[in-house]
This record gives structure tokens, sequence and C-alpha cells, in this order.
């Protein structure tokens, strides 16, 4: 492979996905405190934290590739963070039953030359 693919996610989800693209990867995971600015909204919350954390690898090599990401469901004008356990998850999707929420995930692709961010978003009812 040209590029040495660094997924810095501890998702299974994520790491499921490159594997069923047999693309090869490694993961490296930095601890990042993900706290974000009070003012801002939706994407732009999964984008400040998918770049914050690709800020924390500093050393790439010409060869790598980082790939980050961070994934919110926003509803009634506000993230919802992960449940704390099965009982906060029921109580969580019990509130959003039937009602308009979407789903923001922002990938921040960087190498030691660029960085290159986008954003999915979903609308669930």
């Amino acid at each position: 492979s040209k590029f040495n693919i660094i997924l810095a996610s501890g998702s299974p989800r994520r790491q499921r996905f490159l594997k069923e693209l047999d693309i090869p990867f490694t993961i490296d995971i930095k601890e990042v405190e993900e706290v974000y600015p009070k003012h801002l909204k939706a994407e732009e919350i999964t984008d400040y934290l998918a770049d914050l954390k690709s800020k924390c690898f500093t050393n790439l090599k010409s060869n790598d590739l980082l790939i980050t990401s961070d994934t919110i469901v926003w509803f009634n004008e506000t993230a919802l963070g992960k449940p704390k356990n099965k009982k906060d998850a029921f109580l969580m999707l019990k509130k959003m039953s039937g009602k308009q929420h979407y789903v923001y995930t922002s990938i921040s692709l960087k190498s030691c030359f660029w960085v290159f961010n986008m954003v999915c978003s979903s609308i669930i009812f």
C-alpha cells in the first residue's frame, strides 16, 4: 500500500468498516477530552472534535494517513451524549422515538502535508 493508514478510533464499527473494505491499517488511539465550545451546533461539533483528535498526532511520516472521526445524535437543538448504561439508552431511544433527529459524523483525513475534513449526515424519524 502506498499509505500507512492509521485509524485513531477504538470503535469496532469503524474498524470493521476498514476490514470489510480489505484496507490494511493500524490502530493508534490518543486520549482526548472531547469538550467543544458551547456555541457550536450540529456538524460544527463533530467537525471540531474530529479535528481535535487529529491534532494529537504531531509526528506523522510522509506516507502516514491518519483517520479520525466523531459522531453525534442531534435532537431538539442538542447533542446527545453516549448513553451511560442500558437504562439510559432505553430512555434516550424512547424520547426520540417517532421524532426527527439527525446523526452527524465528521471524518478527518490527515497527512504530514494536508488535512481534509468532511461531514456525513442522516435524517432519522
